[in-house]
């Protein structure tokens, strides 16, 4: 996608020296191509040099054709275009954001042209993706001892502590969310933030919980992390949380900081 990007690029400044238009490139060639059992790259490019080849050789014959004959060929080409399977496949299940985007991008192509339509659906889609990530999910949960197999009875230190699990990406469109939801935790003295449903976070959001480790600890709360992934933990070391917290605050299951926090309870 790059090469092909750089290439237009390089294209489109160049053809303006030998008095050619700006253009871009439309997927029809190549899905017909694919649909007609297309085995190279170089499709495309023999496609060209054969239509070059057409209009200086056989300029006289091209100019004969029937326009009919031309549209039968575009009606043929428009149909085969299609993921007819998949388009039953969204209406069959009733995916509405799937339904809308195939329909938007669909009257798009009527209206403009396809690659205004394209352009027009990836720009749907998109938002529909910010709309639907911007819902980030916390939910609080007490620490249940009858779980842990190791622990026997229900030690005092569980009685204060809980776990904070967030669902959903860290990013600014789900800051204010976050902060709302974080602001009704109950009154734990040792908290355990589970991000293992937290697949990534943004500069907002890294900020967003720099601030809310920074409160709680500035309260004499310890505060753990657990279930996070590589690339937020980085973010993370980078944002100043891990300078806040330390780097045994984090870990790689809540079970492991709950006996963290039992361990520590012991050695006092």
């Amino acid at each position: 996608a790059d090469q092909e990007l750089i290439a237009q690029g390089v294209g489109n400044i160049l053809l303006p020296l030998f008095g050619g238009v700006p253009a871009t490139a439309a997927i029809a060639r190549t899905s017909v191509a694919v649909k007609s059992g297309q085995q190279t790259r170089l499709t495309s490019v023999f496609h060209s040099l054969f239509l070059l080849a057409s209009m200086f050789l056989l300029g006289g014959v091209m100019a004969r054709l029937p326009l009919s004959a031309l549209a039968g060929v575009l009606m043929v080409t428009a149909w085969r275009m299609n993921d007819w399977e998949g388009i039953r496949y969204i209406f069959r299940h009733k995916f509405k954001s799937g339904i809308s985007q195939f329909l938007i991008t669909m009257l798009a192509t009527v209206v403009f042209d396809l690659t205004v339509a394209i352009l027009l659906g990836v720009v749907y889609s998109a938002i529909l993706y910010m709309a639907k990530s911007s819902h980030i999910h916390v939910n609080f949960s007490d620490i249940d001892a009858n779980k842990l197999r190791s622990v026997e009875g229900k030690p005092p230190i569980l009685e204060t502590s809980g776990v904070a699990y967030i669902t959903g990406a860290l990013f600014f469109g789900a800051v204010d969310e976050f902060n709302h939801r974080m602001a009704e935790m109950p009154q734990y003295d040792h908290v355990i933030l589970s991000m293992r449903g937290m697949p990534s976070v943004d500069v907002s959001g890294a900020q967003a919980m720099l601030e809310l480790c920074g409160s709680l600890k500035s309260q004499g709360k310890t505060v753990a992390c657990c279930g996070m992934t590589e690339a937020v933990r980085s973010y993370f070391d980078r944002a100043g949380i891990t300078e806040v917290l330390g780097e045994s605050a984090y870990f790689w299951s809540a079970d492991q900081a709950i006996l963290d926090l039992l361990d520590a309870e012991i050695v006092e």
